[in-house]
């Protein structure tokens, strides 16, 4: 009987032992199990801090980038308004000499205006018919006469030609409507010609002067 209590005993002995150190045993690879969980998790955040920063990087990277190309597009538009300021400048200097040019081509005009050098005078009503300026040189004055009233619209009156033409009438006014001897003459440079408007031939800064009187044979 004691023999058998001893042995169940033992056997409670054994069992309680053999429980103990399997639950120590679990434990023990528990432990180990959580352990290298932990160290895992270390493991991922590390990681993923790595990553973190990697991505941070590659995002300031392009800020960077951004930058220059925002300071460069800046240095390309300040460049355009200066080159704009120096095109308006540019425009206003070139407008205010072409405005110098054209004063000083006006009064150069003015003062290049020649002056008249055909008269046609109605001295008995006080009146000038026609006064200008014509390229006379080494034309006859009848050529130059005929130029004037035709150009001018004027109308008149010849009779015979080439160096014999006479102008019987112009504007109007005959020969003897104010008389037997009223009637037209001419005269150069303040003198009566000795001859025919067809025959006299007038030269560079001759004045000819047409005068209706009412004495034409004095």
């Amino acid at each position: 009987m004691k023999k058998k209590l001893l042995l169940i005993v033992a056997m409670l002995v054994i069992s309680i032992s053999a429980i103990s150190f399997a639950g120590s045993l679990q434990n023990k690879l528990q432990s180990k199990d959580s352990e290298k969980i932990v160290e895992s998790n270390k493991q991922s955040k590390l990681e993923n801090k790595e990553v973190k920063e990697e991505d941070i990087q590659k995002q300031t990277k392009p800020d960077s980038k951004n930058s220059k190309q925002s300071s460069n597009i800046k240095e390309k538009n300040n460049q355009k308004q200066i080159e704009n300021k120096q095109t308006v400048k540019q425009q206003k200097s070139n407008g205010a000499s072409t405005l110098t040019d054209n004063k000083k081509n006006t009064l150069e005009s003015r003062n290049t205006i020649k002056k008249p050098n055909v008269y046609i005078i109605d001295t008995i009503n006080n009146k000038v018919i026609y006064k200008g300026y014509v390229e006379i040189n080494s034309k006859t004055a009848a050529e130059v006469t005929l130029k004037v009233l035709i150009e001018n619209k004027i109308s008149y009156r010849t009779k015979g030609t080439g160096s014999s033409i006479y102008f019987s009438s112009i504007a109007g006014l005959r020969e003897r409507d104010y008389g037997e001897k009223s009637g037209w003459c001419y005269y150069v440079n303040g003198v009566k010609a000795p001859v025919g408007a067809g025959g006299y031939i007038l030269k560079n800064g001759d004045i000819l002067e047409w005068k209706y009187l009412e004495d034409g044979l004095k």
